[in-house]
């Protein structure tokens, strides 16, 4: 009896253990709110605090020279719609809003890779990913300031 009693609980803490390791604790709300500091980070022009997103240090150069600016974006001006690869154990996010610096709708598309403990931007895969294909292979985890 006993013996059975300590299998069982053994089992449900690696039961336990398994279901908390497929998304690391992250939430889909975690993921949103990196993704506004990266869009932030992005429309304010601030090379500094790029990097400190980005999966490879020096992938992302586009506003290295560039003066900051204040954009202005604001977190619930943009839509998050969010989905997990477990297999690949990676995000990909889409974030809709217009530009805060201009008129146009910004569509981006961002992918969160695990390093070390932290998520990051792998500037290089977002430029890859396709909408559609996503959408349609992955379910939807989240839809963040969804209307």
């Amino acid at each position: 009896m006993i013996k059975k009693l300590l299998i069982s609980l053994i089992l449900l803490i690696a039961l336990l253990a398994g279901c908390n390791q497929s998304t690391s604790g992250t939430s889909s709300k975690d993921i949103a709110k990196l993704a506004y500091e990266w869009e932030k980070a992005n429309f304010d022009r601030d090379y500094d605090r790029q990097q400190d997103f980005i999966y490879k240090k020096g992938s992302y150069e586009v506003f290295k020279t560039a003066k900051k600016i204040d954009s202005g974006l604001k977190y619930e001006d943009i839509r998050y719609e969010i989905y997990y690869d477990k297999e690949l154990e990676q995000y990909y996010v889409f974030a809709d809003f217009t530009n805060p610096n201009g008129e146009n709708a910004v569509k981006d598309n961002i992918l969160f890779r695990k390093k070390g403990d932290e998520w990051k931007v792998d500037t290089s895969k977002s430029l890859d990913i396709m909408r559609e294909d996503v959408s349609k292979e992955f379910d939807r985890e989240a839809c963040i300031n969804c209307k």
